[in-house]
């Protein structure tokens, strides 16, 4: 707060004075304690949901091409490899990030 005389302007700390600040970020470290506890697991099981939802995705439109015509069927096994494949990569690249930050966490917890 600054206090306006005729000579001079003179400011106030007014923050250094009040023990409040520190209690609101001890609540937020808390708080981010508590929302990013299981981030591993949830990072983990988000790799698995992915990679069944790209599976899917190429299982789908290979069936819609077997759907379409026959001809397609050589076409359609090759889809369903990819898709596989580029699932379980894709798997391995989420799943290996929750297992980084798994581990991190244990270091983390022995220091």
């Amino acid at each position: 707060m600054a206090k306006k005389s005729k000579e001079e302007m003179v400011f106030e700390d007014i923050s250094s004075s009040s023990p409040k600040s520190i209690k609101p970020i001890a609540e937020l470290e808390e708080h981010s304690n508590r929302a990013f506890k299981n981030i591993d697991k949830t990072i983990k099981t988000l790799a698995f949901v992915v990679s069944i939802g790209i599976f899917l995705i190429f299982a789908v439109l290979a069936a819609v091409l077997i759907i379409l015509d026959k001809i397609f069927f050589v076409i359609s096994i090759g889809l369903i490899v990819v898709g596989a494949i580029l699932a379980i990569i894709i798997m391995f690249l989420i799943y290996g990030t929750g297992h980084i930050i798994s581990q991190n966490n244990e270091i983390l917890k022995k220091l």
